[in-house]
């Protein structure tokens, strides 16, 4: 029995190290993010996973949004957020220059591409200083996951969409290893682990070389 269930431990413990690591997607957010600035917009913030890292010693005034009511109860039990805001991330219900850094991890891929477009338009709108995304590069194939509808990989974005929009953007992992898809879905689950660690060693070589990446980061500093 413990040996069948080894594979699910060490995929769990690669999520927890992941942050830590250099090169990785939430470990070059951490590294971007303006720690002087004070508070953050998590859009689509989901199950609170990025943002217990980030606010791990609660030194922002952080509030989350997502459309899946479920997971942002989850997120109440965290105690990482100051506030929690059901809402379609397309009609967020924020002023202009309302918070200091507007994350948006992991949902642009959810959303039709006129939609995305948009919402780079509006989160560019609502933050005073800085943007970060993070993204798939290029396709992804994902449906409904954990329950929520909302999952579904709708379009694929490129590094030179973003920089051609002024993001310095940075590569993690390599495309094609994750995804319904991707290579560690067709691997026996005892196999599985060496697909992240895979993933975490080829950050050294994608990171400014993210056309060869799995996901990207992009970081915009707005003016003042």
């Amino acid at each position: 029995m413990r040996i069948t269930k080894l594979p699910e431990k060490l995929e769990s413990l690669a999520w927890r190290i992941r942050p830590r690591l250099p090169f990785t997607s939430l470990n070059t957010v951490w590294r971007s993010l303006d720690k002087n600035e004070g508070s953050i917009l998590d859009i689509g913030c989901g199950r609170g996973g990025p943002m217990s890292f980030i606010n791990r010693h609660h030194d922002f005034y952080a509030v989350g949004v997502d459309i899946f009511e479920p997971w942002l109860k989850q997120c109440q039990g965290l105690h990482i957020y100051h506030g929690l805001v059901l809402a379609d991330v397309t009609e967020l219900p924020f002023k202009a220059r309302s918070f200091d850094v507007v994350l948006a991890m992991e949902v642009l891929e959810h959303l039709e591409r006129e939609a995305g477009q948009e919402l780079l338009n509006a989160i560019e709108k609502i933050a005073r200083r800085q943007v970060i995304i993070s993204t798939p590069v290029g396709r992804y194939q994902q449906g409904t996951l954990g329950g929520n509808p909302h999952q579904e990989h709708r379009a694929f974005w490129h590094p030179a969409e973003l920089k051609s929009l002024d993001y310095k953007v940075r590569g993690h992992g390599l495309r094609g290893l994750f995804g319904e898809k991707g290579l560690v879905s067709r691997i026996p689950k005892t196999l599985r682990p060496l697909g992240y660690i895979l993933w975490v060693c080829a950050g050294p070589f994608v990171h400014f070389f993210p056309e060869l990446a799995g996901d990207m980061v992009g970081i915009k500093n707005l003016r003042s």
